[in-house]
């Protein structure tokens, strides 16, 4: 190496001019000096070295995700993500890394692979479907409609913010598709929960969850349904005329006429005597 050379050429003039303790420690420190050089030199080839290993596991990482291996394909991405945060290669990693915990249905990882991932990048295109993807997560992870029902709120508003953000997206048919099943979803939590109100004769529970469904969900299926629903609590609590006034006053805000015409038919069957309980059950159970 040339520094070597020329720090060894100066020990040897230094030395024709200065000896004892003088020359011992300018030894030491020349060696010293000459310890860090080779040790930079080491460093930068490690890193080199290194940076490379990252590449090869990137592209080792693609190999897998393109051949559908996405549990081999996450822990190539994985290592890149943990080993080198903040590099442009774990960046691009974490998308991938999001997509292959996203394909083996790993959805609350994956929700939060694609936050991180949204942080950091720069890339559009991949934030828009990032985000979709996140909708999808919390989705999936939602229960049925007789349990809690705090993620498929969350998911509500995760898809409404989509499109608001991206009201240009591909993805905004299927979010809205999607928001219109989840609002089924949840006025089917109420109208079943009245239902049940209504079973047990507690008639002014059923009638506050009869009337969140027409609040909150009064463009679903269920919100007709719901209508008659009522009309049918003032029934069973004797009040016929204010089951009556109710179908008159709600007359135009029936979207199906078929259920419109039901809610007559009911009305004048249990004027007469002619539908009990159970076979109001059974009609719409």
């Amino acid at each position: 190496m040339i520094i070597e050379r020329n720090m060894v050429s100066g020990m040897f003039k230094l030395e024709s001019h200065l000896t004892g303790n003088t020359m011992s420690s300018i030894l030491k420190i020349l060696l010293s000096y000459i310890s860090m050089a080779l040790l930079i030199v080491a460093c930068g080839n490690s890193d080199v070295d290194f940076d490379e290993d990252l590449v090869a596991r990137f592209e080792k990482g693609m190999q897998h995700y393109e051949a559908e291996k996405f549990k081999k394909a996450k822990e190539e991405f994985d290592f890149i993500v943990m080993n080198n945060p903040g590099s442009r290669l774990a960046v691009d990693s974490q998308y991938y890394l999001a997509e292959s915990l996203f394909k083996t249905k790993k959805y609350i990882e994956a929700t939060v692979a694609y936050e991180q991932y949204i942080r950091y990048s720069n890339d559009l295109e991949k934030i828009e479907l990032s985000r979709y993807r996140i909708c999808e997560c919390v989705i999936e992870t939602s229960m049925i409609y007789q349990k809690d029902q705090k993620s498929t709120i969350t998911a509500l508003d995760k898809l409404q913010e989509f499109i608001e953000d991206f009201p240009e997206s591909k993805f905004v048919d299927t979010a809205s598709e999607e928001i219109t099943n989840i609002r089924e979803k949840l006025a089917t939590k109420l109208y079943q929960t009245a239902r049940l109100y209504l079973k047990l004769e507690e008639y002014d529970s059923a009638l506050i969850y009869y009337n969140q469904v027409l609040n909150n969900y009064y463009d679903t299926t269920l919100a007709d349904d719901a209508r008659i629903g009522i009309m049918f609590t003032y029934i069973l609590r004797d009040s016929q005329e204010s089951a009556e006034s109710y179908i008159r006053l709600n007359k135009e805000n029936f979207h199906s006429q078929q259920k419109y015409d039901d809610s007559l038919t009911i009305l004048a069957n249990t004027k007469e005597g002619k539908l009990t309980l159970n076979e109001y059950f059974l009609l719409y159970r």
